[in-house]
């Protein structure tokens, strides 16, 4: 688009670089041309660069820059009409002479800006990603702009294909990559597959990893729509389509909206049903999206919609002809007096209640049925015929299954009248204008015609349903809005809009002309282009009927006591602190701007949960005015909030938020009387504590566990709060109902060993108020217990939970300095045990046990499984991980709720080192040995063990099944009677059995004079090979608490940072933003990460002394990768290709010849770099194919080998790994974890060629 400014009547140009500014407009130049390519970023089309700014000040100068997603002089966001920095008061500008466009702050001139042609503000056409097919990418979306050879790229295109197939890189830099995918098209049926008996076409994404409206828009992208299956012809060609996939794949089988069941994307009838045996798709809130599972034989199965998975498109065979018209010769038919003609059949709308049963029988003996409805436009007639009161079910016309025996109205249905036929008449007010019945309103004529028309009134779409409801899907055009004015919706023939049906693809703030779709979307309203050429109708008075009289002033209606309204509303409003419809009303619609009466954040009745439907009011009302451009891309989980601030202005936020609200209620209609909540009133202390008696209360504001909480309290004078009787726990309870901010709060009970309850203060415990069910004692790990705000009863909690909590003191407490904590007495461990700051630690390296057996070991030898609450501990543990052969469980774990993480002994959770992409979710099991239909499908990532590899993640938290057998790590307080000497760092500076040793200088050296004192001393300054000696160095500069110099340098190589004892750099711990400097010495810093400082610097050292040598670095080989076709793609990576297949599984043998038949062979691995390439791309595969085959087998002599023969000189075994078990003799990836497991070699799996 074009950007224009109002003020100056030109539009914004880049004419280089350097130089942004304003000229006439132009359509055709790409110089003028500009997309948002993220939600802040603002691309130029023909120099893929980003408008920026060099500084964040007045007059700042605005020009083109290599686009950044983090940098912060890149990100702008609309205000009004005008563009400003982000978070800053600094607006694009233009002068009134020719010259650079700058930031000026303030927005009052010369800096409105629109797009040119229409009446829009800039995010009126924001980013939206668009996602790729095939590639190599798991149809990621398109990264503009990208460098393809060092050029830039800011569109789709066929650079480098023989094909001419339009592709886009999926990172920015596609040199280094090398990730692509193909760009979608409306017009190309390449990637399609044909039902030769419908003609429809399906594409089966098996390849892609995203979610389900991830994978929606990507099939809207191709002009087609998520799969919809209707019936059993169709279900039985896709599922031979995919008989050799074996991943789950979206369909368009959705339940988002709140106001419906199950229903298919885009509105097909949800009218034949496949579901797997076993799922319940009502019984888990949380799925709301479908997928059809080729393990299960294609049947249906509900699931997250945040699951990143593959999909199938549908699109409809587009040569068949969508204008097949009603015909106009059909035979007049008659019905029993009384009941309505519509659609060929007759129907009687019955008011009086009966049974169902009781309906049926009536409707039988009137030679009829109970209705059946078989499209939208019989359900929108009979919706015209119930009123609208609530005498029905469902007054708004969705449906629902109820118990047989409630008493409601009822609708029948039966054939017309046999041999009896009505002349065809034509109302003699209107000229050649179809009637069908004399039912039918009178008031207008309407006619299929070349002129426009409106909607004044709900029951004119519903009528007009017969005359457009066999269009297909093409669009017949109405006269709704022809102008878009200051935000509000303008006829054409100047009657009041007040009905609209909008579809999703209507947002509100289109400029153009409105046309009612047709075929499953009747009588929904698009905004179109005035120029597209489209059926469409006419409406006229008929003669001898008068104009509608506009409505009357609004009655003088006074709103109830404290209810607010304006002359021109015929509404009141009020802020509201309690449930609205306990008083009958509605939550408050803004239907135009003078109806904003709020400045603070409250919901309104906005929102956009329907995925076929567009935004709209909560009382089904028209969205005809916007107060924010928030709502130009909004998700299907958003609803509408007024922000807090003086324009009014709203946001969208998650559905789920909690705020404040705003109600709506008609004048004239009274109000049901609200509950009297008398106000307390609370006297206070000078520091804040509430007065209640003799006793005074703290309620915190923030969450913290149980041993800080108590911490707070007693430095107060007081402790936790004792609850004796009801009195006193209502009294509580009724505050924090009223000011509480948080669900819970910790009181001063506390479960013992024996688990029985005692009061902190050492009160007896003569009264209790449990919640149903409680106490529970969870996993043996709830001591602890809150107070719930939502019902004012107990539950037992672990003691490292956060929660609120509630402190109490006496008033007559003495305000004195409190003495401090008296530490623990140091002490000493017993054999086999380690010292460390006063705790002991047992490493259990070559045991396997279950995580909780693993604690109840722990817990025998008088401790608990390890807990880590600082950097030192953390390094400690990860230095003493080289003795250890599998990744051993510490004492972290989210068992008793899930991402709440607590440790066993009921510390707080106050220091972190989570692995990447930990902690992890609970996701279903994929796996082709396991079957859901025996309840072990999903997987519980309960227990947190500490990664041995890679190098990256060494120490890395990781949370997993529970039932894995690993090694585990116990902790316990020292023994003050084992008391030798204070244990130090200096103790374990010494590996003997790997030949290393070090040494720290004492005295301050520059890096030369440091380098020569190692040397004299037969060492080198240290090298940090791994993430072992990198821990141990840490705790040395924490030991000394000094900088320590190391071995890198970049002064004496040339400017490249290498170790001086010529040893390769594989490992480094760079601060962040570092390496700064190009010739510079490197320092480990106290908080262990590297940083460069001039050589002449003066610090300590460390030296290294080693009996093994470093070895000599082998050549790096030139070579290209082979061209991508089809299905398949090539990932360069060092010297080697890399085809990674997930979808199409193969046995071990099955995929060894895949890869020869492409020249190539099952992936070897030949140390940790390649090992962390190959997990970190297959890791995001894991929904699709959980391991992946490597060219790992066993040969006749019992020898583990590569198939390419390559040295078996690295391994990465997963814990237990390889297994001695005699059938599984091959080797696989985990995708997750990266280790290596053996398996059985006729399993189906994913693979790896190379």
């Amino acid at each position: 688009f074009l950007i224009y400014n109002e003020d100056t009547k030109f539009c914004l140009i880049a004419q280089s670089s350097e130089t942004v500014t304003t000229a006439a407009c132009k359509k055709n130049t790409d110089l003028q041309k500009f997309r948002w390519i993220s939600d802040h970023q603002l691309m130029s089309v023909a120099f893929a660069q980003c408008l920026g700014v060099p500084y964040k000040q007045n007059q700042a100068k605005i020009s083109l820059y290599p686009c950044n997603k983090k940098s912060e002089f890149q990100k702008w966001e609309c205000r009004n009409a005008t563009l400003a920095l982000q978070g800053e008061d600094l607006f694009l500008s233009v002068s009134k002479r020719k010259e650079n466009i700058m930031l000026k702050t303030g927005s009052k001139t010369m800096n409105k800006w629109k797009i040119y042609g229409t009446v829009d503000d800039l995010c009126s056409r924001g980013h939206e990603d668009l996602f790729t097919v095939l590639g190599n990418s798991n149809g990621a979306p398109c990264a503009f702009p990208f460098q393809l050879s060092g050029k830039w790229y800011a569109k789709c295109t066929a650079a480098g294909r023989s094909d001419g197939l339009l592709w886009c890189a999926t990172t920015p830099n596609f040199d280094m990559d090398h990730l692509y995918g193909f760009c979608p098209t409306a017009n190309n049926n390449k990637f399609w597959s044909s039902d030769p008996l419908t003609g429809t076409y399906y594409q089966i994404n098996y390849q892609s990893a995203l979610t389900w409206h991830q994978a929606r828009k990507s099939c809207q992208q191709q002009h087609a729509e998520l799969l919809s299956v209707t019936e059993i012809h169709e279900q039985v060609y896709l599922r031979d389509l995919i008989d050799s996939k074996r991943s789950s794949l979206w369909i368009g089988l959705n339940s988002l909206n709140l106001n419906s069941g199950w229903q298919w994307s885009g509105g097909i009838p949800f009218r034949y049903f496949n579901w797997a045996p076993g799922r319940n798709p009502e019984s888990v809130s949380e799925k709301l999206c479908a997928v059809l599972n080729p393990r299960r034989d294609a049947k249906w199965e509900n699931q997250p919609c945040e699951l990143k998975l593959g999909y199938i498109c549908k699109k409809e065979n587009s040569t068949m002809d969508p204008f097949t018209l009603p015909s106009g010769n059909a035979k007049p038919v008659k019905c029993p007096e009384g009941w309505l003609l519509y659609g060929g059949h007759c129907f009687m709308v019955h008011r009086d209640p009966k049974e169902w049963t009781e309906a049926l029988i009536f409707c039988n003996e009137s030679n009829g049925n109970l209705a059946s409805i078989h499209n939208p436009e019989e359900h929108g007639f009979l919706l015209s015929q119930l009123g609208y009161r609530e005498c029905f079910y469902r007054a708004d016309g969705y449906w629902a299954d109820n118990a047989c025996d409630r008493r409601l109205g009822y609708i029948c249905r039966r054939d017309p009248l046999q041999g009896l036929s009505e002349t065809a008449k034509t109302d003699p007010a209107c000229l050649k204008v179809r009637r069908k019945h004399k039912q039918e309103p009178a008031s207008y004529c309407v006619l299929l015609g070349f002129f426009s028309f409106s909607f004044p009134f709900f029951n004119f779409p519903i009528y007009y349903y017969p005359i457009f409801s066999n269009l297909s899907h093409k669009p017949i055009w109405g006269a709704e809005p022809r102008l878009v004015l200051d935000g509000i919706r303008q006829q054409t023939n100047k009657e009041q809009n007040t009905f609209q049906l909008s579809s999703i693809s209507h947002k509100g703030n289109e400029a153009g002309c409105v046309a009612l779709r047709t075929g499953n979307a009747a009588g929904l309203w698009d905004v179109q282009n005035c120029e597209v050429k489209a059926k469409f109708l006419c409406k006229k008075l008929a003669e001898k009927v008068t104009v509608p009289l506009a409505p009357e002033a609004v009655p003088d209606f006074k709103c109830p006591l404290g209810w607010d309204t304006s002359n021109s509303s015929n509404s009141c409003f009020r802020v509201m602190l309690s449930i609205c419809i306990l008083f009958f009303h509605y939550t408050f619609f803004s239907h135009s701007r003078k109806k904003s009466p709020s400045s603070q954040p409250f919901w309104i009745g906005l929102q956009c949960l329907d995925p076929d439907g567009g935004l709209s009011w909560s009382d089904g009302s028209p969205v005809n005015y916007k107060a924010s451009n928030n709502f130009y891309n909004t998700a299907f989980e958003d609803c509408g909030a007024i922000w807090e601030d003086p324009s009014s202005s709203w946001i969208k936020e998650h559905c789920e938020y909690s705020h404040n609200w705003i109600c709506e209620i008609k004048k004239g209609i009274p109000l049901k009387p609200e509950p009297l909540v008398p106000s307390a009133i609370y006297e206070v202390t000078e520091d804040g504590w509430i007065i209640k008696g003799d006793k005074q209360y703290f309620f915190s504001p923030e969450k913290t566990s149980m041993e800080k909480a108590r911490t707070i309290c007693k430095n107060s004078h007081g402790d936790l709060a004792t609850i004796e009787n009801n009195s006193k726990r209502k009294f509580l309870w009724k505050y924090i109902l009223k000011n509480g901010k948080l669900n819970s709060y910790l009181i001063g009970l506390i479960q013992n060993a024996d688990q029985q309850f005692s009061w902190m203060d050492g009160s007896p415990v003569h009264y209790a108020a449990w919640a149903q069910g409680e106490p529970n004692f969870a996993l043996a790990q709830e001591n602890c217990v809150v107070l719930n705000k939502n019902d004012g009863l107990w539950n037992d909690v672990s003691c490292g939970f956060p929660n609120g909590y509630i402190c109490e003191r006496h008033g007559s407490f003495i305000n004195a300095t409190l003495p401090s904590a008296v530490p623990l007495p140091p002490g000493g461990c017993p054999a086999g045990w380690l010292l460390f700051k006063n705790q002991c630690y047992k490493f259990f390296g070559s045991s396997y046990e279950y995580w909780a057996t693993a604690g109840r070991t722990c817990t025998s030898l008088g401790g608990s499984l390890a807990s880590i609450h600082n950097e030192q501990v953390q390094a400690f543990i990860t230095y003493h991980l080289k003795d250890v052969s599998n990744d051993p469980w510490i004492g972290l774990n989210d068992r008793l709720s899930e991402l709440n993480f607590v440790w066993t002994d009921g510390s707080a959770v106050s220091y972190t080192n989570w692995a990447p992409d930990s902690p992890k979710l609970v996701e279903p099991i994929l796996f082709d040995s396991l079957h859901p239909e025996d309840g072990h499908n999903r997987q519980q990532f309960d227990c947190v063990s500490l990664k041995r590899g890679p190098a990256d993640d060494t120490g890395k938290w990781n949370n997993e099944e529970c039932y894995n057998s690993r090694g585990y790590i116990c902790q316990k307080n020292s023994d003050p009677r084992l008391f030798q000497s204070s244990a130090t760092v200096l103790d374990f500076a010494s590996d003997h059995s790997s030949g290393i040793s070090y040494s720290v200088t004492h005295f301050k050296m520059n890096w030369e004079e440091a380098h020569r004192s190692c040397n004299n001393n037969a060492s080198e300054l240290a090298s940090i090979l791994d993430p072992y000696s990198q821990a141990l160095l840490f705790l040395l500069a924490q030991e000394y608490g000094e900088p320590l110099w190391i071995g890198l340098n970049s002064n004496m190589t040339n400017g490249k940072y290498q170790w001086i004892d010529r040893w390769r750099l594989a490992y480094s711990k760079w601060s962040s933003g570092e390496p700064k400097q190009t010739l510079a010495c490197v320092y480990l810093d106290t908080d262990g990460t590297w940083k460069t400082a001039s050589c002449k610097e003066k610090l300590f050292s460390v030296c290294k002394k080693s009996d093994v040598m470093a070895p000599t670095e082998p050549p790096q080989l030139p070579g290209k990768c082979p061209e991508s076709r089809g299905h398949r793609s090539w990932i360069p990576f060092h010297r080697h290709c890399y085809y990674f297949e997930a979808s199409r599984k193969r046995s071990w043998s099955q995929a060894h010849q895949e890869c020869a038949r492409l020249g190539a062979d099952l992936v070897s691995v030949e140390d940790y770099t390649e090992a962390n390439f190959l997990s970190n791309t297959i890791k995001i595969l894991h929904g699709k194919s959980p391991n992946f085959w490597t060219g790992l087998n066993k040969n006749d002599r019992e020898q583990w080998v590569w198939t390419d023969k390559s040295a078996m000189d690295f391994v990465n075994w997963q814990m237990g790994e390889p297994s001695n078990k005699r059938h599984k003799v091959c080797g696989e990836i985990c995708a997750l974890s990266g280790y290596w497991n053996t398996n059985v070699c006729s399993f189906k799996k994913g693979y790896i060629c190379k």
